[in-house]
């Protein structure tokens, strides 16, 4: 095994495993201490458990020839595969909330570990933006090199997994500041805007939209535009735009590629917004509808975390740099009904949305954004507080319930995507339950990182 992990990942779960405070009492009397959940053990254990057996470094206990520095998509020993792409980029985001939650506490050891993961996960591979041997997470696309003419190291077929990505990429800059993320980040958008109203689907919506994904003009739905990669889409012209005004002038300049210094993200993400806010949102309700696609029209049946996340996202986003009044009132109608619709929220819990690899990491990308809003004092306390309050029932209960212990009450096991559930529970709702995935992990980390930044209203 390699040493320098396995002491790492020790030292990540160590502080966990000895805190009376988190598991130490009996089941009973902790359902009546949840106030005395420490946020950032439960985070050690959470992001520790996900490094440890989804981060593929050599001799570790991975197997197959597959190149290290990804995510796989099982834990060690079991499944990894190269069309693994979207997810590495959520993974990524949690073992970034631990790099800042270590630079917050002063952690060396663990800020030097993610450093490391994101050097050779990200910046080696990327080197400088002309790939020729895929390895770290670039290993894991599935894209097409036609597809891939501006941004050779992320470009895909997928619009969607190219903004998760871009997103990801400009997370890195921002805690790194090394430019060879935004670079990227914008060769990358300026990929994902080739996907932006194409004549061939101008019958869905009218002018504008972002394709979800090429070459499906053969399948049931046919060509579509989605909330996927619309939300996304948007969500990364804006973050592109706070990276610009948070960046000093002569350093931004510095670190951006020279073709897009100059480029104005903020009016391209209200371009992305207004066509989603009219084809894909109801501003009655606060639903964000699925697609329009070209054999099944306007998909409306039912509204996923993921989608009605990113839209609150970019809505918040867009109020902040516009003070537009419209744009918050949106994201806080979006956040509203997907905390209270039973459709989404059931018994006070955000739903399973499935075991498989897209779906269970839905809920956490939700709760990224809604953390925001919470976090927001231009937004009613009354209101704020309602999230807070949601999003902590989600984060207890997945704490209190949805890990297996042992007879001492210790964490045992990973997270599933019934937030309610343990291992052992979830596996009777069929085959897909039966061993933990990626996005499993990822959502639920996702969670417990993000109760060490969301602040109680005041």
């Amino acid at each position: 095994m390699n040493n320098r992990y396995l002491i790492i990942s020790i030292s990540l779960l160590l502080c966990f495993v000895f805190s009376s405070t988190l598991y130490g009492e009996k089941p009973s009397k902790r359902k009546k201490n949840k106030n005395n959940i420490s946020w950032n053990k439960a985070a050690d254990y959470s992001t520790g458990l996900l490094m440890d057996n989804f981060w593929r470094v050599p001799d570790n206990g991975f197997t197959g020839d597959q190149p290290p520095y990804h995510f796989t998509i099982g834990i060690k020993g079991q499944e990894d595969r190269s069309n693994n792409y979207w997810p590495q980029a959520h993974a990524m985001d949690v073992a970034i909330d631990a790099y800042l939650r270590a630079k917050r506490k002063k952690n060396k050891e663990a800020i030097s570990f993610y450093k490391k993961c994101f050097d050779e996960g990200y910046r080696d591979p990327i080197g400088n933006g002309d790939v020729k041997n895929k390895a770290g997470v670039l290993w894991t696309s599935y894209g097409m090199p036609k597809y891939s003419k501006i941004s050779a190291c992320f470009g895909n077929q997928f619009v969607d997994d190219m903004e998760w990505h871009a997103l990801t990429l400009i997370r890195l800059y921002e805690a790194t500041e090394e430019a060879v993320y935004l670079k990227e980040a914008q060769k990358l958008y300026a990929q994902i805007w080739e996907a932006w109203d194409l004549p061939s689907v101008r019958e869905l919506g009218g002018n504008g939209g972002f394709l979800w994904c090429f070459g499906k003009e053969d399948t049931p739905s046919g060509l579509s535009k989605n909330a996927c990669s619309n939300g996304p889409g948007c969500l990364t012209a804006i973050r592109l735009h706070e990276v610009k005004q948070n960046t000093p002038k002569e350093r931004y300049r510095t670190d951006s590629h020279p073709d897009y210094v100059d480029f104005d993200y903020l009016e391209n993400a209200k371009t992305v917004y207004k066509w989603m806010a009219k084809e894909l949102f109801n501003s009655e309700t606060g639903q964000v509808y699925g697609s329009i696609s070209q054999k099944k029209g306007l998909h409306k049946a039912y509204s996923l975390t993921y989608d009605q996340g990113t839209f609150v996202g970019s809505a918040h986003l867009l109020h902040k740099y516009t003070n537009e009044n419209h744009y918050l009132d949106d994201a806080v109608k979006a956040a509203l009904y997907t905390i209270t619709h039973p459709g989404i929220t059931k018994n006070g819990m955000l739903r399973d949305e499935g075991a498989g690899g897209d779906n269970s990491l839905f809920k956490g990308i939700f709760i990224r954004y809604a953390v925001g809003l919470v976090n927001d004092p231009a937004i009613k306390l009354e209101t704020r507080t309602q999230f807070y309050n949601f999003i902590r029932h989600q984060a207890e209960t997945l704490w209190t319930k949805g890990l297996t212990r042992d007879a001492n009450n210790k964490p045992t096991g990973f997270f599933t995507p019934d937030w309610s559930l343990n291992q052992q529970e979830v596996a009777k709702k069929g085959a897909d339950y039966q061993t933990p995935r990626l996005g499993w992990q990822v959502s639920g980390a996702t969670l417990l990182e993000a109760m060490n930044v969301m602040k109680k209203p005041k």
